[in-house]
């Protein structure tokens, strides 16, 4: 196994210089930008695994890699459920001893989290939830550990994710062809931006097709069930003519919402009003909402295995893949947006 001493004479450097490097203090020391990527590249090509600590290491039963990942427990607790679901089912698939350890953290606060990524806790890490900030944070630092990101495209960095301009357009010739003629956007105080990519794409097509969004159609709330019912409210108390004969909506939360305020007013669902949303929570909730909700399903838990299969692939690889992987999602069509199922 290589040792940080086998680095430091390939790359010609001291002892110390690489160790600042492995413990992210490279930057704050001024050591180059060309000398990072050297050592790093040198780490690669040596297979050098980080020394987590004997303790961890020594026992026969002991697993032999450490996976970390990072995440934001928030209104994305399911869909962490499905990622981590996933990720368990290809350990157990390939019998793989494989420690898996969660860092919460806040979106947006990845910085905050630095120290963990010296290479002494874990082997590899999977971020999810990461925001523009989190995102920055990532291209200004360089890590000895290999990173993938899910649901985020970002430069040097593998990924698995989805297109989310095709999201967007699946949503609008799907309302489209069940003919409403009249949509809302419901997007979210909590956003992303892939989120934005959709509904950007979402307004293109339908202005292809004749229709436009007016921007008071275009409505901001917070993430959970409780805005998306919130907002129906407020919509509701407003004469009914005025209300858009459709929503595509950020999440199944504000989705669910939405949908059980207005049918609780007895709002005609599909006839009147339509509801799609994209589908990250689990999809029993929407597959047995009454009425069901139509979504594209975003295959969290293939991505999981995506993320696991990249780290299981890069453990001896020489050089890391940075390419992104993509996954088809697909369109369930429901009760809240199916006029034609008769």
């Amino acid at each position: 196994m290589a040792t940080i001493k086998d680095i430091a004479q390939k790359a010609n450097v001291s002892l110390s210089t690489v160790s600042l490097i492995i413990n992210g203090k490279a930057n704050e020391r001024k050591i180059s930008h060309e000398t990072q990527e050297k050592v790093l590249k040198i780490m690669r090509e040596l297979n050098y695994i980080p020394n987590i600590s004997a303790k961890t290491m020594r026992s026969g039963a002991a697993p032999e890699y450490i996976l970390a990942v990072f995440c934001s427990f928030d209104f994305r607790n399911t869909m962490m459920t499905r990622l981590l679901f996933g990720i368990q089912h290809m350990i157990d698939q390939n019998q793989d001893r494989i420690k898996v350890i969660i860092y919460p953290y806040q979106s947006g606060n990845l910085a905050k989290e630095h120290s963990h990524f010296r290479g002494m806790e874990f082997h590899a890490a999977i971020i999810a939830n990461a925001n523009g900030e989190d995102l920055n944070y990532l291209n200004k630092h360089q890590f000895v550990v290999p990173i993938i990101l899910y649901n985020r495209l970002l430069d040097n960095y593998p990924s698995v994710n989805v297109n989310d301009k095709e999201i967007g357009r699946i949503a609008a010739r799907h309302l489209y062809e069940q003919g409403y003629r009249h949509p809302a956007v419901v997007t979210s105080t909590q956003t992303f931006p892939g989120a934005s990519h959709r509904n950007i794409a979402f307004i293109a097509e339908l202005k292809e097709l004749g229709i436009g969004i007016p921007e008071k159609n275009i409505y901001m709330t917070g993430p959970s069930v409780r805005d998306g019912a919130e907002l129906a409210d407020r919509l509701l108390s407003e004469p009914r003519d005025l209300l858009p004969d459709s929503f595509w909506c950020f999440s199944d939360s504000i989705a669910l919402g939405l949908l059980n305020t207005l049918t609780a007013h007895d709002v005609n669902v599909p006839g009147d009003v339509g509801v799609i949303s994209v589908g990250s929570i689990e999809s029993m909730f929407s597959q047995y909402n009454n009425p069901s909700l139509t979504v594209i399903d975003i295959p969290i838990e293939k991505m999981g295995e995506g993320c696991y299969q990249f780290i299981k692939d890069n453990r001896q690889a020489s050089s890391q893949q940075t390419e992104g992987i993509f996954y088809e999602t697909k369109l369930y069509v429901r009760d809240s947006t199916n006029r034609k199922s008769g």
